[in-house]
């Protein structure tokens, strides 16, 4: 029994199986060996691409001299959060008049309030630098202000860190104060809790140029208890 074969298919005299196609020829080895290539030139090339192929995998970063390969790129935003990170900031602490629950504010009465322990974490500023290969960020926070929620549905908005109360007078505070119109004694434990957020601004720059601003809020709260002080008129004739 004789077998038959493509017209474009032709056994060669080494024993090697030539398939001709439009882009060239595909030449097969004896007994199944490798397959060449040759586009109508003499040379042989590489087979054609399959396009169902699966993708090469993506070449290893370029090695840089004495044979390490390249470092990878450093984001300086990313940076910028380490070296933010690194600073250490922290809400500060709140001192008031009256100052805690066992002293006794009154209805009407100016009450102070401004930071207790001013200082690099809790007022600023703090300028911390961070660096991670040939890139270096150098970030710089300020305080900006203090936002308090007085307890009484009053949020007052301070600018800086409040001015500490003289010890006399009743004058209200020049930049960070309030005045309770009702008693605290309606509120949970007879308390007003006051919740105060700090705000910070922080700048960075980086030694390639990009620059940023990376705003924080740190939270504390204290608790004030607020009388009404009554008049008594005592006749003394």
């Amino acid at each position: 029994m004789s077998s038959s074969r493509p017209d474009n298919v032709e056994i060669l005299d080494d024993g090697s199986r030539a398939t001709y196609q439009p882009e060239g020829a595909y030449v097969q080895g004896q007994n199944g060996g490798p397959t060449a290539f040759f586009d109508g030139m003499t040379q042989g090339q590489p087979e054609p691409a399959d396009p169902a192929a699966p993708a090469a995998p993506a070449p290893d970063p370029a090695p840089q001299e004495g044979g390490e390969p390249a470092a990878p790129q450093v984001d300086p935003a990313e940076l910028a959060q380490t070296a933010v990170s690194q600073m250490g900031l922290e809400a500060p602490e709140i001192a008031s008049t009256p100052n805690d629950t066992e002293t006794l504010g009154a209805v009407g009465l100016p009450v102070w309030l401004w930071v207790a322990n001013p200082g690099e974490t809790t007022t600023g500023p703090n300028t911390t630098s961070a660096s991670a290969g040939a890139v270096t960020v150098t970030a710089t926070a300020k305080f900006t202000g203090m936002s308090i929620d007085m307890g009484d549905g009053t949020t007052i908005e301070c600018d800086g860190p409040g001015t500490e109360y003289p010890g006399t007078g009743i004058d209200p505070s020049p930049d960070c104060g309030h005045v309770y119109e009702q008693m605290s004694d309606e509120q949970p434990d007879g308390l007003y809790t006051v919740n105060i957020t700090a705000h910070w601004g922080v700048e960075w720059e980086s030694n390639t140029g990009e620059t940023g601003t990376i705003p924080v809020e740190l939270t504390t709260s204290k608790q004030l208890r607020i009388g009404q002080y009554q008049t008594v008129v005592t006749d003394v004739s």
